[in-house]
């Protein structure tokens, strides 16, 4: 998704104008010949270059020269993967520049540095670079910047996963580009709206926005785009089980991103093919592209080769008169020992890659061996957690059962009848607490309760008491089979513990019938939201003015309404009538 940074800054150190005004010679013909290098990705070249030119730039005190190589080694760090040496240069380069007042060359540090970011992960700070560059290219006025941080920002959107916001950065971009005939922008923008099409399910639309980017960098002959071109149909195309087309994609995308030595890039298609084998049940090639995956993870640069060539080649001097002939005479030098350093480096990827594929075997066949031991441990442990909580809550349950009983047996021997009364509420609400106990140490879900049965249980206390009073009292229930969390459950129970407590104590006194009715049913308008209403046939409710403000059970119900965030109503219909609403996460 990323094209702006090398591009702009290659634009900044190769092609910009007035670069080398005031330079010596001697840097001059070191950024006339970077030029050739970096059109052919010579990146060995530049960087033994570059660091003659910041020797020199150095030497006359000469600040542009030295924050020109800055930037260049920045790139250089970024395309190796030596993210924080890239940052050190970046920021260096950028700290001259910001002391000359240079905003086109600031611009370009920003969205180095913002690349940078993005490539580590830390996509917070790249945003914020990248909103830095493209305000000031939009206060520059230089469109060609804008539409390279346009899809810069593109990329970091849909590494966030914000689709939209990376698809509206692209438009915006190819609508640039378009105005300015820039070709290799639009192909750019038209690849990186098919990883976002892709990314989105939308794969045909992939395919064909894709299909598009691919022949246009073909008729351009631009090869760097085609890898990520290929990449894109090939997911897309596996999206829709065309496993053939996929493969062949895959694999051509691979064969491009080696020719052009991209190393994130192979290693992203190393990546995916290994899961695709995977997916795909060829364990063999899955395997042997997850080495080839590793192996570029963590290949190193052999640094020390290249500081001894750079030893050995800073001690010549530029003459002034005979700089270009002497910087053509050492390309050719460079080019031979860079073939040689080739060759012996491909071998010791050879040894190294025996070696790696040696030790992998042997930490897979570590890492499973430990995956089973750690399976057997969990599960084991799991069921001894399970049977000692199902032992607490049959304890706890034989607790308030002893409790319940002896305040039975001090109801029963209590001259009082106020007293009378009140241990028998107390008995009810710990018969409440004892039954949720008793159910969780008989379900197999000890975390919830079905609170049809749960209320049932609870309300049988209460069913004896009727079967007591002058009137015949019937109760009606309406109980949806729903499992709520135990918390929650013990709230609900308790309130309608004490509004049944209260209808029985004061609704039918003076009546001969009557009815309790008890519902707990989903909201009809609100998803998630339930509905429990405690109501009668009764004589009603007292006025305001005569409430019991200082009664236990209404301070109870009270606290828990507050518990459940619930909305609690109470009206005359001519009996008494409570509602409660409130929402449960199941």
């Amino acid at each position: 998704m990323i094209r702006c940074i090398v591009f702009s800054v290659a634009y900044l150190i190769f092609c910009h104008p007035c670069l080398a005004q005031n330079d010596s010679i001697a840097v001059k013909a070191i950024h006339d010949k970077l030029r050739v290098f970096q059109e052919n990705d010579l990146i060995d070249s530049i960087l033994f270059y570059e660091t003659k030119a910041m020797q020199i730039s150095r030497k006359i005190n000469y600040e542009p020269g030295v924050a020109h190589a800055l930037s260049s080694f920045g790139v250089i760090y970024k395309i190796k993967g030596e993210y924080p040496k890239a940052l050190n240069s970046f920021f260096k380069a950028l700290s001259i520049y910001e002391k000359r007042k240079d905003k086109f060359r600031i611009l370009v540090q920003y969205s180095g540095i913002a690349s940078v970011y993005f490539f580590q992960n830390d996509l917070e700070k790249a945003k914020s670079y990248y909103l830095k560059a493209l305000s000031l290219s939009r206060a520059l006025g230089d469109k060609r910047i804008e539409s390279d941080n346009l899809c810069n920002l593109a990329g970091l959107y849909n590494q966030k996963g914000e689709f939209a916001n990376a698809e509206e950065c692209l438009l915006k971009a190819l609508t640039i580009d378009k105005a300015m005939k820039n070709e290799i922008g639009e192909a750019h923008e038209m690849v990186n709206l098919g990883e976002i099409y892709q990314s989105t399910g939308n794969y045909k639309k992939s395919i064909e926005i894709s299909g598009n980017a691919l022949a246009l960098a073909k008729k351009l002959k631009y090869l760097d785009i085609m890898p990520g071109c290929y990449l894109i149909l090939g997911k897309a195309n596996l999206k829709l089980k065309r496993n053939k087309e996929a493969e062949s994609a895959f694999l051509t995308a691979l064969s491009l991103a080696n020719e052009l030595g991209n190393l994130p890039e192979t290693m992203s298609i190393e990546t995916t093919l290994s899961e695709f084998y995977f997916e795909t049940g060829n364990s063999e090639k899955a395997f042997s592209h997850y080495k080839k995956q590793i192996q570029y993870k963590d290949s190193m640069y052999n640094e020390e080769s290249t500081k001894k060539t750079v030893e050995a080649e800073m001690n010549y001097e530029f003459e002034k008169k005979q700089a270009v002939e002497k910087a053509i005479h050492e390309e050719q030098v460079l080019l031979l020992q860079v073939e040689n350093d080739l060759q012996k480096q491909w071998r010791l990827f050879l040894i190294i890659g025996i070696a790696l594929c040696l030790l992998l075997l042997f930490f897979v066949k570590r890492a499973y061996d430990n995956k089973k031991r750690i399976a057997g441990f969990l599960a084991e442990e799991s069921n001894r957690k399970e049977v000692l909580l199902q032992e607490v809550h049959h304890r706890i349950n034989n607790n308030l059962q002893i409790i319940s009983s002896l305040l039975s047996l001090q109801a029963n021997s209590a001259a009082d009848e106020r007293l009378h009364a009140y241990l028998t509420q107390s008995q009810n609400r710990i018969q409440s607490l004892s039954v949720l106990h008793e159910l969780l140490y008989q379900t197999d879900s000890p975390l919830k309760i079905n609170m049809k049965t749960y209320l049932n249980k609870v309300l049988d206390f209460h069913r004896d008491v009727i079967n007591t009073l002058p009137a015949s009292v019937e109760v009606d229930l309406q109980i949806t089979e729903v499992y709520f969390p135990t918390k929650m459950a013990v709230s609900v129970a308790l309130i309608i513990n004490e509004l049944v407590t209260n209808s029985i104590k004061y609704a039918f006194n003076g009546l001969s019938t009557g009815k309790i009715m008890i519902s707990l049913i989903p909201h009809s308008d609100n998803a998630g939201q339930w509905q429990l209403m405690v109501a009668d046939t009764g004589n009603g409710l007292p006025l305001e003015g005569q409430l019991r403000k200082d009664s236990l059970g209404l301070r109870l119900v009270t606290i828990m309404v507050k518990q459940l965030n619930a909305t609690f109503t109470k009206s005359n219909t001519p009996g008494a009538t409570f509602q409660l609403f409130f929402t449960v996460k199941l």
